[in-house]
């Protein structure tokens, strides 16, 4: 157990960095074990905490992809996010802790599926009405919404494969679209739960911590060629799930 907040939070600002310069996204699903383990935390506080290493991450990764940002879309993305977070955090708080636990083990285990098989950057989408786009982008939104609150993964990890496979985005599109979705409306699923109480130095560590350790992976990292890298992401990605799953399905037995 680490009582000190800002050791905590800078333990899971550097973990969260490590990930984000590496897959560019992921911070969620590695806070939650940090603060279950180090901190004290139950599950549901847990992912409503993780939601902050969220905001923090997508908000960096997405603005070194802003240029690929459809806004009629993302806007679109957020209004239907904001209103399934701001309902569904109710639907949280009464739910029984199994009901959590098992709704972000199984949405870990679609991310797998996700991450190795529905994932293709190399697909180039289709130009499709702006209308359709619109249409289909409400439904991932709303997706993203629930997810967000209910398992504090952020619904990325299937956002973008809709937004690939359904709505028919660049890759590049989806992956902008959806961390703008997730830096806008995770600080709002994590008000909307009622119990983050975070201090100020917290706050500043995780921040800090967070964004120094990315860059100094990325500019590690940044010798290595773009095939070599997907698989790195992919099996980084692969092993934090795991772990996470590891100690959250560890709650139930």
């Amino acid at each position: 157990m680490i009582e000190d907040p800002v050791l905590l939070w800078s333990l899971v600002g550097t973990a969260a960095g490590i990930i984000l310069g590496i897959a560019g996204t992921g911070g969620g699903v590695i806070a939650i074990p940090i603060l279950m383990a180090f901190g004290g935390y139950d599950i549901k506080e847990a992912s409503a905490y993780s939601l902050l290493a969220l905001t923090v991450g997508a908000t960096i990764s997405w603005f070194f992809q802003r240029k690929n940002t459809l806004y009629p879309v993302v806007i679109v993305l957020i209004i239907c996010a904001s209103i399934l977070a701001f309902i569904s955090a109710p639907l949280k708080a009464i739910s029984p802790y199994w009901v959590v636990n098992v709704l972000l083990n199984l949405t870990c285990l679609f991310s797998l599926y996700s991450l190795w098989i529905l994932r293709k950057p190399e697909d180039p989408g289709e130009v499709r009405p702006m209308i359709f786009r619109l249409k289909t982008a409400s439904i991932g939104g709303a997706i993203t919404g629930f997810l967000s609150t209910m398992t504090g993964l952020g619904g990325g990890v299937v956002i973008i494969p809709w937004l690939t496979g359904i709505t028919r985005l660049v890759f590049d599109q989806a992956m902008a679209c959806s961390l703008l979705t997730i830096a806008v409306t995770a600080p709002l699923s994590a008000w909307r739960q009622g119990n983050i109480n975070i201090s100020t130095g917290a706050w500043i560590s995780l921040i800090i911590t967070l964004v120094i350790t990315s860059f100094i992976v990325k500019k590690l990292t940044s010798s290595v060629s773009h095939l070599q890298m997907i698989l790195v992401r992919k099996l980084t990605l692969t092993v934090v799930i795991i772990i996470s799953m590891m100690r959250t399905l560890a709650t139930l037995f």
